[in-house]
């Protein structure tokens, strides 16, 4: 059983240590954070560590870290935290949980989590650090970069490509052999259906409200 310190102390990490409850080959010991915000979050059951305590609390020759940070400043701060563990020595796992589907030959690249439901088509590739969560679709031939965020629903199509640093919001989609530019965000429920410039900001148009009341349409239409 692996001994394992989630890095983060808010709702990514009370998310993640359920499942890891569940999951016979870890066990969570800890959690880790900058030192600034040990107070100001975490997980029942869990002692939080500052990372510049880190070492003597948990060290890396016995102990591996998963992500378990959200995606603020697209990814940065995750980046920036798996680098600094990385130094420090410790192996970030790579979490795929036992209900994802990761058929690909590619390896899921380091420190990256996949989330139950999530299916990894042949032939695709995950980089390092990134987010895949519940009931996502990476088609075959696609790709999804480094430190990239890709939230529950998500459908990615064959021979798509979403680079580094993007953040891809719930239920969107991205056509095949489309490419999402770097440091992109996609909001919820939108679909890119061509190839987006850097640094771009992508957003369904929001749901208007209808003239007629509710109960007025289930007159009138039926539901």
């Amino acid at each position: 059983m692996t001994k394992i310190v989630l890095a983060g102390n808010a709702i990514t990490a009370e998310i993640l240590s359920t499942y890891l409850r569940r999951d016979a080959r870890y066990e969570v010991v800890g959690l880790t954070v900058d030192d600034a915000f040990v107070s100001k979050g975490g997980v029942d059951g869990f002692r939080t560590v500052g990372v510049s305590a880190l070492a003597e609390a948990f060290s890396p020759a016995t102990h591996r870290v998963i992500m378990a940070m959200g995606y603020d400043d697209l990814n940065r701060t995750r980046e920036g935290m798996f680098e600094r563990l990385k130094a420090m020595g410790y192996g970030v796992e790579t979490y795929i949980h036992p209900d994802a589907r990761v058929y690909t030959d590619h390896p899921v690249g380091e420190g990256s989590i996949v989330l139950p439901g999530a299916v990894v088509e042949p032939h695709a590739r995950v980089g390092c650090n990134t987010m895949v969560w519940s009931n996502v679709t990476v088609a075959h031939h696609s790709s999804v970069g480094d430190h990239c965020w890709v939230a529950a629903g998500s459908v990615i199509s064959g021979q798509a490509r979403v680079e580094h640093h993007s953040f891809l919001g719930v239920s969107s989609t991205v056509v095949n052999a489309v490419t999402v530019g770097e440091f992109n965000i996609v909001g919820a429920g939108a679909m890119i259906s061509r190839d987006t410039k850097p640094h771009t900001v992508h957003l369904a148009r929001s749901a208007e409200p209808f003239r007629y009341s509710s109960e007025d349409y289930v007159k009138h239409f039926g539901i």
